[in-house]
């Protein structure tokens, strides 16, 4: 840390990026001092590293605590749940605003899905925009593209008016498919905004091999946790509070209710931006399952970090549109010793599904990537995150259609976490501040599925067959039952004990940890993650760790631990 501090007083990071135009133009040299720096001082000592956080190239494991957790009531306009891309946005703009806002947060600012996500700020809708053309017309499929553009612009204004030193770098984006779906998205980008049209890439390595694809202009990269990061200070300096190592037990239109009993009273309205909201109890649960999480399902994600050598890739986003999509996008002089990375994502899946049907997805993404990036090296760096999908891939971001007052959400981002989160924090500050958002009616969470009928609940095919699933398993016997003397160390397993089921940890001593294999938010079957070593809900998306913290909602509980295996 004395080394730190004599970096620190060398080097002041906001005066040397003052001296620029703005940190989107800021040399190499600074931007990379920026990065050391921030790697300094996030460092953790090993072992230390909060639950759900993870070990990937952004150093989201390395997040500590910098705002006290809330201990005490007290009353503020705006209380935002969740210190996301989401919450964060929406709290800074409200408090530029004028508005006094609080953001709680659970853990500390960047620990969920924002802090894992790739950093990519794509104009295009990654699950193929003439699906969407399709379904709702030319008008709506330019209108998405549009909002995205829109939603990269506030975050390239952030970056430059808040000199968040964060790798903010606007790109071109590839993808490769089929000649006739290449022709079908060109169409669908026409009247858009974003400039779109089919190139030939030439194949070689330095392109993935990507020969005719079709280019689309304003998109962008960045490191996503860096950009938290600065965000959260920008929205402190504004005169925001955030109050980290704050769980909500209990949230409502003009109250906050903490899992300490603190109680936050916020006189215009709250904002839920925890990825899936979070309920406040059973009835508040089967009605938000009803509304809002029936229109969407949990799906996870994964990535590898590949050693790459400087300037051996063309700096851009790649994608395709197989079944699970791939994106990938370099990030430039990441590595210890300079060089870069190829961030490379896919393999996505249902999440919550049996331990027997996960595969090695790491070793295939990297094994893809590398027969396409023949100068890709060693692995540095896998993990994966939940996102959350509607069956029309768009979010919803407004108020919520559970609630009569000022009490919005944020959630189904389809995978655009950033676009997603920026463009939530647009609609709802605009919402709150009385304005009317061009894009709040096409992301409403209120909005109907077209193919379900008026009178039915607008529930997604997927979410039905997960629940289904799921509510059988829980009902039927186990037939194949798990020997627990037989498990692992570092594993975990749902087993049949009589009448019920029960989910075990065994640590890495061979302790035996037991829990309610039903997920504490409505009681769908909680399966055992054997990657993230982790237990996931099928049904609506909760997570939890191997000694059954919760990590990510729509549950405000822990897993309810058993003192037997037998109770």
């Amino acid at each position: 840390m004395r080394v730190l501090g004599q970096v620190c007083k060398i080097v002041d990071l906001r005066t040397v990026l003052a001296k620029q135009s703005s940190p989107i133009a800021a040399p190499a040299s600074s931007l990379l001092c920026a990065s050391f720096i921030s790697s300094i001082s996030n460092h953790r000592v090993p072992g230390t590293m909060l639950e759900g956080l993870s070990d990937n190239c952004w150093n989201q494991s390395g997040q500590s605590t910098e705002h006290a957790a809330l201990s005490r009531d007290l009353e503020t306009d705006v209380c935002i749940v969740g210190a996301g891309v989401a919450g964060l946005t929406t709290a800074y703009r409200l408090a530029v605003s004028g508005k006094k806002v609080v953001v709680l947060e659970g853990r500390v600012r960047g620990a969920g899905q924002s802090g894992k996500d790739t950093g990519e700020l794509l104009a295009w809708n990654n699950h193929q925009l003439s699906t969407l053309q399709k379904s709702y017309g030319q008008k709506v499929a330019s209108q998405v593209v549009q909002s995205h553009l829109d939603a990269i612009e506030v975050v390239h204004n952030l970056v430059k008016q808040e000199m968040i030193p964060c790798q903010y770098t606007p790109v071109q984006g590839y993808i490769q498919a089929s000649e006739r779906t290449l022709a079908a998205e060109a169409k669908a980008f026409a009247g858009s905004g974003a400039e779109a049209k089919q190139v030939q890439l030439g194949g070689g390595s330095e392109v993935g091999g990507f020969q005719q694809c079709l280019e689309f202009s304003g998109s962008a990269v960045l490191n996503p946790v860096q950009y938290l990061n600065g965000l959260a200070e920008a929205f402190v300096a504004k005169g925001g509070q955030i109050y980290e190592q704050t769980r909500v037990r209990k949230p409502d239109t003009n109250h906050v209710t903490t899992m300490a009993g603190n109680k936050v009273t916020a006189r215009d309205g709250v904002v839920i931006a925890t990825g899936c909201p979070i309920t406040k109890n059973l009835l508040d649960s089967a009605f938000t399952a009803m509304a809002v999480h029936g229109k969407q399902f949990p799906r996870r994600r994964y990535a590898v970090a590949l050693e790459v050598a400087i300037g051996s890739v063309k700096n851009a986003v790649y994608a395709d549109t197989e079944d699970p999509h791939h994106s990938v996008r370099v990030v430039e002089g990441a590595t210890a010793g300079g060089g870069d990375l190829l961030v490379v994502a896919g393999e996505e899946h249902d999440q919550g599904i049996s331990p027997e049907s996960y595969t090695d997805v790491y070793n295939k993404l990297e094994s893809w990537a590398k027969q396409r990036w023949t100068s890709a090296q060693k692995r540095t760096h896998q993990w994966s995150w939940t996102i959350f999908e509607t069956q029309e891939m768009l979010g919803l971001y407004g108020k919520s259609p559970t609630s009569m007052g000022n009490y919005y959400i944020a959630t189904g981002d389809c995978g655009h976490i950033l676009t997603g989160g920026t463009l939530a924090g647009m609609i709802i500050s605009d919402a709150m501040l009385g304005k009317k958002n061009v894009y709040a009616d096409l992301y409403s969470p209120s909005r109907h599925l077209t193919w379900v009928p008026p009178l039915l609940p607008p529930l997604s095919f997927t979410y039905i067959k997960n629940t289904v699933t799921s509510i059988v398993s829980m009902v039927a016997p186990q037939l194949h039952n798990v020997d627990i003397e037989d498990m692992a160390p570092n594993t975990g397993a749902t087993v049949q004990k009589g009448l019920r089921k029960v989910a075990v940890y065994k640590d890495e001593e061979g302790k035996k940890h037991a829990f309610s294999a039903l997920c504490p938010h409505l009681g769908c079957l909680l399966q055992w993650n054997p990657h993230e070593k982790e237990w996931n809900c099928p049904c609506h998306g909760s997570c939890f760790s191997k000694t059954g913290t919760n990590l990510l909602g729509p549950s405000t509980l822990d897993m309810k631990p058993l003192k037997h295996l037998s109770d």
